[in-house]
């Protein structure tokens, strides 16, 4: 498995206009073959602040994304943002999954 992360931080009186854009590429991207899961998410500390994880079954699967005209619709928002979006790509070997029990 491989997880993707794209960081990013909005200009505070473009964050309206981000989202919406940012909403439309983690749609396209969730329903990319390959991608098993899509999230975005907003910095508990800066509302401005974000990260779309999403979950890959092959790396090539998260490149071709990358390199496809729906993911262009982000690169296109970067004049919104306050600086360049970081893309990280993790190989990802084993995973274990456990409950938390009720206290």
């Amino acid at each position: 498995m491989f997880l993707a992360s794209i960081g990013f931080r909005a200009l505070p009186e473009k964050r309206a206009e981000l989202l919406s854009g940012v909403d439309i590429v983690v749609d396209h991207m969730g329903r990319c073959a390959g991608c098993h899961r899509c999230r975005l998410f907003v910095d508990s500390e800066d509302p401005d602040a974000f990260t779309v994880l999403s979950e890959w079954g092959l790396a090539s699967d998260a490149d071709g994304f990358f390199a496809s005209a729906e993911f262009q619709v982000f690169r296109g928002l970067r004049i919104l943002l306050r600086e360049d979006a970081v893309v990280v790509l993790d190989d990802v070997r084993s995973r274990e999954t456990c409950s938390l029990p009720a206290a």
